[in-house]
């Protein structure tokens, strides 16, 4: 079984401009009922579950639209968190490296002047605590795994519509 990465990206080429493909992306989210729940606004696009199949662990596919210079467009696809499970994991995260080096500068120092070295203590909680983080990120991900294929293929069908209005392959890259 693969390792799951953190934030997978990949990567789409259409032959038209950015202005005209997110135009021709965002017609198609609101025509279609079933994209009631994503939503774009000039060169971004994010798909999200449907509102009773999210979960903490839930994905929500970002889309970007950049100019590939030549004249098409190059969208770059990343699955995430929501912003605030990020934020708040990040924020946790930051405590968790802020302990585990206070806690062994503060241990080696105590270690140093011949006293009693509990800020080692802070260190382990520290590192343990980047441990749990990267485990819940892990087990979020198999989880979600199911979901990002779900966004995945609603958008495959979307570029497909968009691709095919122009009557140009695409290129995908992961």
């Amino acid at each position: 079984m693969p390792t799951p990465r953190l934030r997978p990206t990949f990567h789409i080429d259409l032959p038209r401009p950015p202005a005209e493909t997110m135009e021709a992306f965002r017609r198609r989210l609101e025509s279609d009922p079933g994209e009631r729940h994503s939503r774009s606004m000039g060169f971004t696009a994010d798909l999200f579950p449907e509102p009773h199949e999210r979960r903490l662990w839930s994905p929500h596919l970002s889309i970007q639209a950049r100019d590939d210079g030549r004249g098409g467009t190059r969208l770059h696809g990343r699955f995430a968190p929501f912003p605030e499970v990020w934020t708040f994991f990040v924020f946790v995260y930051g405590i968790a490296w802020f302990l585990f080096v206070f806690g062994a500068a503060l241990g080696y120092a105590q270690w140093a002047s011949g006293t009693r070295h509990w800020g080692v203590w802070l260190a382990g909680a520290g590192a343990l605590t980047v441990a749990a983080i990267h485990l819940a990120s892990v087990l979020g991900q198999r989880w979600g795994t199911d979901q990002m294929a779900d966004m995945k293929g609603r958008f495959d069908r979307i570029v497909e519509e968009v691709a095919s209005s122009t009557g140009a392959p695409t290129s995908t890259e992961p």
